[in-house]
């Protein structure tokens, strides 16, 4: 971007600038810096300095030009001195460092950048400008346009002061044209967005509030934890506060802003919230500063701002503050709303809490080496503190052993039976390991009951009802469970799962394609859209992205592509695979499921039956749970054996 500039002084019919980037806004008509609308302390230098860099963001400023700007051709002896001052303040004031630069970059030897991404918010002639001036400048509010790869285009607003620039480069009406055409293009985009990922209204009334990653200001990496565990805390604790009166966005869409420079303003539209919660937490050793601050998402008010130093070993108590005066904050009356619960809430030993914080942290990455190392935090927090609930409910979300994964959520259960994430754990047991649907199906709907803002619970729920034919149901499910997490990948993915069980193909692949704008390499994604393929009956095209999906985790136990290679008439290959489930099945005892559907697509109706009924009795294969809905099926159905599984499995005919 080349602009050019800032001068120390400015003209009557200077335009009125405003910029937003990251938590801040820069007002140049009042050389003021706010943060969610409060205004932030900065001397003038570094409010020059900042002007200076944020008018040329992107470019190096050097020193030369900086000494122009900052102090004139006056000569200034200790200029270096001055500079390096006004910088150190500036960086303070946007709680920025030179070491890991989140605004302000030092290029060594020549000068300063602004790193962070700048939208011009607001652009006019104030009030004391001549009315020609003023007219220049009518039409809707200008902004800074951000298209992927491509640099940031300014529009001008007061030809006077853009005039030279516009000379020089003669590009001005190419550029309008690029940018109005630009223009439509996003907004016609973005009204497509918002058509196909807005789910229905159905929390409609309520108070609707995001956390925010908390930023880690310790200066060790190895406390992200930490900072990613209170986040969580605090979404859970607000959550469960008031659920008919205030709903909580899920951990996976607020930490898809981690480190972002997004406006609150925006993030508030991508997410559809009226708050947010923003704030830091510094540890050193046992002690703990927080701080913490509540956004109205509309007007950028700054509600309610606090700072808390604490012993680390405090930090629940230290989160039920929080929740508290901040439900207080949004009109949230926990008295009346609340349920009495006469369960008292357990406090953990804290040194069992640090391993709980950890072992979410592996869990929330979603693999397999995340899992097992999930598993070993969340065991020795139960070690550590043997009534400890929420451990339990980990541990039985890691473990891929029915009896034990069953014995530890029962136990998470029984210390806390008010908990929906414990009944949640519970209910994705019976469904997923015991094939159990009409006592997850109890399970789900009893945590609903304790915690309707939990996404995951309405995920699961969702999946349950898809299985079993109610699609309806199962949509609505999902639904809730994408505006209580709407930028959730596993959630959008398998929206479009269930959409497609439906017979809904097209809006299927209409979610899917938001999924993979958001991660192009997600492999469920992938596989999902592959079984969409299948069930359109084309098959070339679902061995593609099976192998894709297969390419993207390395998971190579494909029923479905073994399906798709036979019915796509490669017999050879379906043989191949239909081998090696055989083979899986007598090593290890778990191939059954995926034979019997590669058999379906081999015609071998007698092989199938056999291969099922083997899955059923070893109930070791969670696939068996699409047998009513998934048209993979349908060769098998008018057989008397087929219905009689349905029934076995409490599936219904």
């Amino acid at each position: 971007m080349l602009l050019p500039p800032m001068s120390a002084s400015k003209s009557a019919a200077h335009p009125v600038l405003i910029y937003r980037f990251g938590f801040y806004e820069l007002d140049t008509s009042r050389n003021e810096l706010r943060k969610f609308g409060v205004r932030v302390k900065l001397e003038r230098k570094p409010m020059q300095l900042l002007i200076a860099l944020v008018e040329r963001q992107g470019e190096v400023v050097t020193r030369g030009d900086l000494q122009r700007s900052l102090w004139g051709e006056d000569l200034f002896v200790d200029f270096n001195k001055g500079l390096n001052v006004a910088a150190t303040k500036l960086r303070a004031a946007l709680n920025d460092s030179s070491e890991k630069s989140t605004y302000v970059e030092t290029v060594a030897g020549e000068g300063y950048r602004f790193v962070a991404e700048v939208e011009l918010a607001f652009a006019t002639a104030p009030a004391s400008a001549p009315a020609q001036a003023v007219a220049k400048t009518e039409g809707p509010a200008p902004s800074l346009i951000h298209l992927p790869d491509t640099p940031i285009f300014p529009i001008a607003q007061d030809v006077s002061v853009r005039q030279s620039w516009l000379q020089k480069h003669k590009i001005w009406r190419g550029v309008a044209v690029v940018v109005s055409v630009s223009l439509i293009a996003v907004v016609i985009a973005r009204l497509s967005w918002r058509e196909l990922r807005e789910p229905a209204p159905v929390y409609a009334g309520k108070i609707m509030l995001v956390v925010l990653p908390f930023e880690n200001l310790s200066g060790d990496s190895g406390q992200e934890y930490f900072s990613d565990g209170i986040t969580e805390e605090l979404s859970a604790q607000l959550g469960n506060l008031s659920p008919q009166r205030l709903a909580v966005i899920g951990r996976t869409s607020a930490m898809t802003y981690k480190h972002s420079h997004s406006t609150v303003s925006q993030i508030g539209k991508d997410l559809g919230v009226d708050y947010a919660l923003e704030g830091s937490v510094r540890r050193d050793g046992n002690k703990l500063r927080v701080t913490a601050q509540l956004v109205h998402v509309a007007d950028q008010t700054h509600v309610w701002a606090e700072d808390y130093d604490r012993d680390a070993r405090g930090l629940l108590q230290l989160e039920d503050e929080v929740a508290g005066s901040i439900a207080r904050k949004v009109g949230v009356s926990i008295a009346l709303d609340q349920p009495p619960r006469s369960f008292i809430r357990h406090t953990p030993d804290p040194e069992a809490h640090q391993d709980y914080l950890l072992g979410r942290y592996y869990w929330n990455r979603r693999t397999m080496a995340g899992w097992e190392m999930a598993e070993k935090y969340f065991r020795r927090a139960t070690e550590k503190d043997p009534q400890y609930s929420a451990a339990y409910a980990g541990l039985a979300e890691c473990i891929h052993t029915s009896k034990e994964a069953k014995q530890a959520a029962l136990k998470a259960v029984e210390l806390d039976p008010t908990s929906g994430e414990a009944r949640t754990a519970l209910g994705r047991v019976q469904l997923y390991q015991d094939l159990d649907v009409t006592a997850a199906e109890d399970t789900f709907k009893t945590a609903i009951q304790l915690d309707p803002n939990y996404p995951i619970v309405h995920h699961s729920y969702s999946n349950l009802l898809a299985m079993t034919g109610r699609f309806d149901e199962a949509i609505k499910e999902k639904r809730q469970a994408e505006v209580l997490d709407p930028l959730s990948l596993v959630i959008k993915a398998s929206l479009a799962g269930v959409l497609s069980l439906a017979g809904q193909h097209d809006a299927a692949e209409r979610e899917l394609k938001l999924v993979f704008e958001m991660d192009p390499h997600y492999a469920s994604a992938h596989a999902i859209l592959a079984q969409v393929y299948i069930r359109k009956r084309m098959y070339k095209e679902a061995i593609r992205e099976l192998e894709t999906s297969k390419a993207e985790d390395g998971n190579e136990q494909w029923g479905d592509l073994g399906y798709a290679y036979a019915r796509s008439g490669d017999k050879q290959n379906a043989s191949r695979m239909l081998s090696r489930f055989k083979e899986l099945d007598a090593r290890l005892g778990s191939g059954a499921f995926d034979a019997a559907v590669v058999d379906v697509g081999l015609d071998n109706k007698e092989e199938a039956f056999a291969w099922l009924q083997k899955a059923y009795e070893e109930h070791n294969d969670e696939g068996l749970l699409m047998l009513k809905t998934d048209s993979i099926f349908d060769p098998l159905r008018s057989d008397q054996r087929f219905a009689d599984l349905l029934r076995q499995m409490k599936l219904g005919a």
